[in-house]
């Protein structure tokens, strides 16, 4: 069983280090699309031999982000190098170590063709996470990313909102842009026997300093903004700060265990 990890990038050089080190100790190889990224990143990916294919998106509007998209490209290159299972991933985020151990069995499994792992976003630092929204600590039924898929002939991602058809009548009543969707809803092609493991954790580090979090929030505001002409300044700035509010935040300490412990320190953030 040939498996291969399919990471979608920009701009990582920040955490790259860590994801594709503990990658390597257990893939078969690692495949990447980069959508536009202007600092080290592409260099530190060919680095690694087990990156085995690189695609660069073509230069375009950068606020045209297509997750659909780029995650149809990650299957066709990841089935063209002969996968016979994917894991799926963003390049912020890391499947704990016991992954090593577990990974072979799972994948010899006849009867499961999908794995979801809960997802776990340290809070301003990597010693706690918060448990007071969802948002936070993901249950593994509600992940996306990472998600181990079986490879198959029909494998596709959508965003399943109506597509383009939805999108005019949405121009039509309230004036939106025509641009891509964010977000992905449950591939298709694949039978739907699914395995929730809770027990195992993947750790999303995009919260883990004020200012990575900042500038997200800030470009998914003006993003909205330009999609979403009817919404007001005042919608855009109450979703902009609710994004990084610590009103009513409740933590829990992150397990030492959760995390790659000879690459931690190739991760660069302010915490």
């Amino acid at each position: 069983m040939k498996l291969i990890a399919a990471i979608r990038m920009k701009n990582e050089e920040w955490i790259l280090h860590y994801l594709l080190s503990a990658l390597s100790e257990f893939v078969d190889g690692i495949v990447i699309v980069d959508d536009g990224s202007t600092d080290d990143s592409i260099k530190i990916a060919r680095s690694y031999s087990k990156v085995i294919d690189i695609h660069i998106n073509k230069p375009s509007d950068e606020n045209d982000i297509d997750e659909p998209r780029d995650w149809n490209k990650l299957t066709r290159l990841a089935k063209k190098n002969n996968a016979d299972w994917i894991l799926y991933t963003d390049a912020d985020e890391m499947v704990e170590p016991k992954i090593k151990d577990l990974i072979r069995g799972m994948l010899k499994c006849t009867d499961v063709d999908v794995y979801r792992f809960r997802k776990v976003s340290p809070w301003m630092g990597i010693e706690r996470y918060r448990v007071d929204k969802p948002r936070y600590n993901h249950p593994a039924k509600n992940v996306l990313n990472p998600i181990l898929v079986r490879s198959t002939k029909k494998l596709r991602w959508t965003n399943g909102r109506g597509g383009w058809f939805k999108k005019i009548v949405k121009r039509v009543v309230r004036g939106d842009k025509l641009k891509p969707n964010y977000g992905r809803v449950f591939p298709s092609g694949v039978n739907k026997s699914v395995k929730d493991l809770d027990d195992v954790v993947s750790i999303h580090f995009n919260h883990v300093d004020f200012d990575r979090l900042l500038r997200k929030q800030v470009f998914y505001a003006l993003r909205e903004k330009e999609v979403r002409p009817d919404k007001s300044r005042d919608e855009l700035i109450s979703w902009v700060a609710k994004g990084w509010s610590e009103q009513g935040a409740k933590f829990a300490k992150v397990n030492p265990e959760w995390i790659w412990k000879n690459y931690i320190n190739k991760i660069k953030y302010n915490g």
